[in-house]
């Protein structure tokens, strides 16, 4: 297991957390102060939806992975057309929150929580600078950056998964990406055997996780 990937995976998990509570206290503040103005990104039941499907899809993926990585049958040859469809799907959930209309820009969210007794705003910032591209706080919903860091999680995976699995290279390096079973601990950034899978199921969590923050109350 690299320090390196495994630093990643706790930072990912910490900036996640801090995205969600920040959701989920501008959406309180808001309210309170009867403001007219939609910080938060907009609720769409299509990411919801689709970002979940693709959760479970995903899980069940590095369950199985856990199982045959090492054999021929983890090769990455063999599961090429997965990480395609995982991607797509990604790239599909993408169009669609930038494509929504309302709310602000995440950078634009964070000052206003500056404004407002959410010391969150502060916490927060550092961490989404540091995740996003030059510029996108100030122009994507925190969503839209949520998801293109589950894109990037996910393309280091399907890359390392490439290079580590497949006939000329050792099997150990094929095991260690993807660790042994039980599958839940890759939900825990602090200790997870496999970092890298560990990133990219926190990533797809935490988007989950940030839709549902937003999603109003009675729209079950």
């Amino acid at each position: 297991m690299s320090n390196t990937e495994l630093a990643f995976s706790i930072r990912l998990a910490a900036w996640g957390r801090r995205v969600r509570r920040l959701l989920r206290g501008i959406a309180a503040t808001t309210l309170v102060a009867g403001c007219t103005v939609q910080l938060t990104a907009p609720y769409s039941s299509d990411i919801d939806d689709q970002a979940s499907a693709l959760q479970s899809d995903f899980l069940r993926f590095a369950a199985g992975m856990q199982m045959v990585a090492g054999t021929p049958k983890g090769y990455y040859d063999e599961h090429a057309s997965q990480y395609a469809d995982f991607e797509a799907r990604l790239a599909v959930i993408r169009m669609r929150s930038e494509s929504l209309s309302g709310g602000v820009p995440c950078g634009r969210a964070l000052d206003a929580a500056k404004k407002v007794p959410l010391p969150l705003g502060d916490q927060a910032a550092p961490s989404i600078a540091a995740a996003s591209p030059q510029g996108e706080a100030d122009s994507a919903s925190c969503i839209t950056i949520l998801v293109r860091l589950a894109q990037n999680n996910m393309e280091r995976l399907r890359s390392q998964h490439q290079l580590r699995c497949n006939r000329s290279a050792k099997a150990v390096l094929c095991t260690t990406l993807f660790s042994v079973p039980p599958i839940f601990n890759i939900f825990s950034p602090g200790q997870s055997d496999a970092p890298i899978v560990s990133a990219v199921a926190i990533s797809l969590n935490e988007l989950v996780g940030a839709e549902r923050d937003i999603k109003p109350l009675g729209n079950e």
